[in-house]
């Protein structure tokens, strides 16, 4: 098979299955017939730290080596999965989300890493605050917004669990008529471990 010359690419830390299956239980309780809303899959959420957009798939190799460098500079840590909103507010909001909690600043120096490291081959720092959380869905059409921010409230406070962040992983998002199909292509670890794979996993969105 041919492999594309360009790509869509993010990168992304990956999160375990109990944490998905919460995510899950969460969009159900908050669907409804009167809004209209985007839901990702639940298998497609990613804690996402950078979207690159189209590159040449023949930087992967660079881009991995430079994502290397970044993590060599990490440990693992851990973060809280907790908290339901909506940006950019709650009251009319286009973003459903899930907050992302840890008692230190590992998350946030390995982002300032992964910006600094590729910002040397020509990609852009985000001007805007990081803010990591787990994206549940997007408004498309709100009808009832005292209905939904009822339900967001609901789960304000909702605790989904706390785990240990040992990698980053690069993806590819290959778009197709059912939706995105995410595809897993390098996963560094925090341990200076690069694990490569040859199609990874992907998932329909």
């Amino acid at each position: 098979m041919e492999k594309d010359k360009n790509i869509r690419a993010f990168i992304a830390i990956e999160l375990p299955a109990k944490i998905i299956d919460g995510l899950k239980k969460i969009q159900d309780e908050l669907k409804d017939g009167t809004n209209r809303v985007t839901w990702v899959k639940p298998e497609n959420i990613h804690l996402t730290i950078k979207f690159l957009g189209d590159i040449e798939a023949d930087k992967i190799d660079s881009i991995a080596g430079l994502l290397e460098g970044a993590a060599a500079k990490s440990h693992s840590f851990d973060i809280s999965v907790k908290g339901v909103g909506g940006f950019p507010i709650i009251d009319n909001p286009r973003v459903l989300w899930v907050g992302i909690e840890e008692s230190n600043v590992n998350l946030a120096a390995l982002y300032d890493n992964i910006e600094d490291a590729l910002s040397a081959i020509g990609f852009a720092k985000e001007e805007r605050p990081f803010k990591p959380h787990l994206t549940l869905g997007r408004i498309k059409f709100l009808k009832d917004k005292k209905g939904l921010k009822e339900r967001i409230e609901r789960f304000k406070d909702i605790t989904l669990g706390q785990y240990m962040v040992d990698g980053i992983c690069l993806f590819q998002s290959r778009l197709t008529p059912e939706g995105a199909v995410h595809i897993k292509l390098e996963k560094i670890e925090l341990t200076h471990k690069r694990i490569q794979t040859s199609e990874g996993v992907s998932a329909k969105q």
